[in-house]
C-alpha cells in the first residue's frame, strides 16, 4: 500500500501546473487540472485533478471523468478508502461521450449504491436516485461535488439538481468509483492516477 501512496503523491505533483489541463487519452477530453469550489459559507477550496479515466459499455464510451481533491488531503496508505470516506472536499466530473437516458443514469447510480450499501437509507438514496429526470446529452456533464459539513450536491450540464447528506450515502456514490466492485478497474486506477 505505501508503494501506491507514494505513486499517487508523485503522479499528483506531476499534473500540469495552475491553468492547465489534464487530458483523458482515450477520449481526448480536457479537464482543468485545478478547480476552486466555494462553501455555502463562501470559503474557496482549491481542489487539484488526482487523474482521469473512460467509463465504457461493452464498446461504447459513454463518460470520460476526472477526479479532483482538495490540494490538502492526504491520501495515505489507501488512496481509495480515502476517495471514499475521506473528510476533505473532492469533485468528480463526467463529460459525457453519448446521449444517455435520465432512466439508466438513475438505474446505475443506484446499482452502484446499492453494491455496497444493501439496505437502508432509502429516503437518501431515493433522493440522491430522483436528482436524475432529464436525458444527459453528449458533451455535456454530470458533477459530484462533496465538501465537509455541508454533503453532497449533484448537478447536470451546469444546472445543481439537489444535494444530500447521509454520509454513508455519499461513501457508497464514491465506491461506485473507489470501492472493492468498482463499474471498472481501469476507471478506479485512472482517476486516482494510479
Amino acid at each position: 500500500m505505501r508503494t501506491l501512496s507514494v505513486i499517487a503523491v508523485l503522479l499528483i505533483c506531476a499534473l500540469p501546473a495552475l491553468g492547465d489541463v489534464i487530458v483523458e487519452k482515450s477520449s481526448k477530453v480536457e479537464f482543468p487540472a485545478e478547480i476552486t469550489v466555494a462553501d455555502a459559507g463562501g470559503e474557496s477550496h482549491a481542489l487539484r485533478a488526482t487523474g482521469t479515466g473512460l467509463r465504457k459499455k461493452m464498446i461504447f464510451k459513454v463518460y470520460a471523468a476526472c477526479f479532483y481533491a482538495d490540494k490538502r488531503a492526504e491520501l495515505g496508505e489507501d488512496p481509495y478508502m480515502a476517495a471514499i470516506e475521506g473528510n476533505f472536499a473532492k469533485k468528480i466530473v463526467m463529460h459525457f461521450m453519448r446521449d444517455v437516458d435520465a432512466e439508466k443514469i438513475s438505474g446505475a447510480f443506484h446499482d452502484g449504491i446499492r453494491k455496497t450499501l444493501e439496505e437502508g437509507h432509502d429516503a437518501d438514496v431515493d433522493t440522491f436516485v430522483g436528482h436524475f429526470q432529464e436525458e444527459v446529452m453528449k458533451g455535456e456533464t454530470i458533477e459530484l461535488e462533496y465538501l465537509p459539513g455541508e454533503g453532497l450536491r449533484a448537478s447536470q450540464a451546469g444546472a445543481e439538481l439537489g444535494q444530500i447528506g447521509d454520509i454513508q450515502v455519499i461513501a457508497a456514490i464514491w465506491a461506485t468509483w473507489f470501492g472493492d466492485d468498482p463499474i471498472s478497474g481501469d476507471l478506479k486506477r485512472g482517476l486516482l492516477g494510479l
